[in-house]
């Protein structure tokens, strides 16, 4: 991706921001304010609209990614600032170039939780041209859903199982109190990654 601008996005209500700045090669971001360029709170915002600008031509066989990530403007007394990480938004293909992306983020509680502070948060926008195997990988289509649900599952499973100490006696299961807390940490570290990890599992 050249310095030429590739996306726009619109927030309902705010005016459309096509100043995303090119970080790298294929990727580039956007950063905007709350409050100032996004009114709070953010959890009220559950629709935002991404759409590639006319006249713009993605490389042969590429699409886009789109993430997001909040990050508080202000740390406490020796900490980094709290964030959420990058998270994935949606797709955009030269076949759908305009999407309307769901955020989430009523439902987010790391989010819920920075937005709680009271302090100004950073909404970042990335976005980046991948090859469409890479997006396909990423965004299963409606058929394989089933398949990466069972694979998610199977991790969760091996995960219990590595701490049951047979003491729960047949049919049963004796793992920690918090075990499901401590897999979705572990899930989300390793997915962060590898968005793939868990598919190559073997059963």
């Amino acid at each position: 991706m050249n310095e030429q601008q590739v996306v726009g996005l619109l927030i309902p209500g705010y005016p459309v921001q096509t100043n995303f700045q090119v970080i790298d090669p294929g990727k580039c971001v956007l950063t905007l304010s709350c409050p100032g360029d996004v009114a709070p709170p953010l959890a009220r915002l559950t629709e935002i609209s991404m759409f590639l600008l006319p006249n713009v031509s993605l490389p042969n066989g590429h699409g886009v990614l789109c993430y997001w990530r909040i990050t508080a403007a202000v740390a406490q007394p020796g900490q980094a600032p709290a964030a959420t990480g990058y998270e994935l938004l949606g797709t955009m293909t030269p076949s759908q170039p305009s999407a309307i992306f769901q955020t989430g983020w009523a439902e987010h509680e790391q989010l819920v939780e920075i937005s709680a502070t009271g302090v100004s948060v950073q909404v970042t926008i990335a976005v980046s041209i991948e090859p469409l195997s890479n997006i396909e990988n990423i965004t299963p289509k409606p058929e394989k859903r089933l398949f990466v649900a069972q694979k998610v599952a199977m991790d969760l499973f091996k995960f219990l199982q590595s701490f049951d100490d047979g003491r729960g006696g047949p049919g049963q299961m004796m793992v920690p109190n918090n075990i499901f807390d401590r897999w979705l940490v572990r899930f989300e570290s390793k997915f962060r990654r590898d968005p793939n990890f868990f598919l190559r599992n073997s059963d």
